[in-house]
């Protein structure tokens, strides 16, 4: 698939297969997100891959927690990569580069989608990452990871898809010219 019909056609992906995609897939979907383009080339943004089921599941209640719901947010995905970038005030401590973490993280989810959908994958944008991770749960995950200086900005769902994403008209009136 060429990058501009999968730019036009992706869609999000809430319906997964409960079979585990391959390396090569997961690997070829992170190098996209990491080639994704950051303020000033700092390249702040980390992904968390979480593949075991045990620790997905424990993502899943914490991120239900702080959504108020009793469901699984990650929608049945089997993979789950939450992207987190510095705490502000920035990558070197100075404010001159505090504009960019979550607009760079939120790059590095949008090339992981289109890559994803480009190879056949499912995925979703799963909110509440900064709020889950700052949980004492999560807080302890990023001090495991050495990660303690770090915030979420967001989740990639990832899986192979069960259903066909439907096509959504695009609505009107959101190009103006000035």
């Amino acid at each position: 698939m060429d990058a501009i019909q999968a730019l036009k056609t992706r869609r999000s992906c809430r319906h997964f297969s409960e079979k585990q995609i391959t390396k090569e897939e997961l690997d070829t979907i992170i190098e996209c997100g990491l080639n994704a383009p950051s303020g000033s080339n700092k390249q702040g943004p980390k992904i968390i891959v979480v593949q075991d089921p045990d620790k997905v599941a424990m993502l899943s209640r914490l991120n239900a927690q702080v959504w108020g719901q009793d469901t699984d947010p990650f929608y049945g995905a089997p993979t789950v990569c939450l992207i987190v970038v510095p705490k502000d005030p920035g990558y070197d401590g100075t404010p001159k580069y505090a504009l960019n973490p979550v607009k760079d993280g939120s790059l590095v989810i949008g090339a992981m989608q289109t890559a994803a959908f480009a190879i056949g994958i499912g995925s979703c944008w799963i909110n509440r990452c900064k709020e889950m991770l700052d949980l004492p749960e999560g807080q302890a995950i990023l001090k495991e990871l050495g990660l303690e200086d770090h915030e979420g900005v967001g989740c990639c769902i990832l899986g192979y898809p069960t259903r066909e994403p439907k096509p959504k008209a695009i609505k009107e009136g959101r190009v103006l010219t000035y």
